[in-house]
């Protein structure tokens, strides 16, 4: 019977090592991620959420608040970096605000030189949208067919307008009458 105790003994201290050693492993690679933590991709919504998540794990890395928001700042994109530092923020929630607000700018900002790059690339007599052939080609026929106004192609009537000058223009006289195209 004591073999069996000292035998539960010695697994158990085997098991906290073990499980020790795997919560200092994991508690590790937690601080690593939350140094290592830059917004990146995310937005500063999400990178507040990580960096909240991962904070809990790190606390010994942000003791204060002044210490947490210096850390959060040094982790943001650097448009919205120098946006935010200059205002000396010290309370974390009205830090992540205005790095929001920053957020927005900066994307409006981006918007707005690009579609200024865009209109000095294009050249200035042609219209920012070009329209389809399909509308183009609506447009002459509708033109040109103002009377047509049934699908019985042997019956139409075409503007008198639009006739004398297709055959003024040709210099024809032969009735050439336009169909109606479906």
């Amino acid at each position: 019977m004591c073999y069996i105790t000292s035998e539960r003994r010695r697994i158990s201290v085997v098991e906290y090592i073990s499980i020790s050693g795997a919560n200092q492993w994991f508690l590790g690679q937690k601080h690593k991620e939350f140094l290592e933590l830059k917004q990146g991709r995310m937005t500063v919504t999400e990178y507040e959420r990580e960096f909240v998540r991962l904070r809990k794990y790190a606390r010994k890395y942000v003791s204060t608040e002044e210490i947490m928001c210096k850390r959060f700042v040094d982790g943001l994109n650097e448009d919205i970096k120098l946006l935010v530092r200059i205002l000396d923020l010290k309370e974390f929630v009205v830090l992540v605000e205005w790095a929001c607000k920053a957020e927005d700018f900066s994307r409006e900002k981006r918007k707005a030189d690009s579609e200024a790059r865009d209109s000095e690339n294009r050249p200035m007599n042609k219209p920012y949208h070009s329209s389809s052939k399909k509308s183009r080609d609506s447009f002459c026929r509708s033109n040109a067919l103002v009377g047509c106004q049934n699908r019985d192609f042997g019956n139409q009537h075409v503007n008198p307008k639009a006739q004398a000058t297709s055959e003024s223009s040709v210099g024809s006289v032969r009735n050439n009458k336009p169909k109606c195209q479906q």
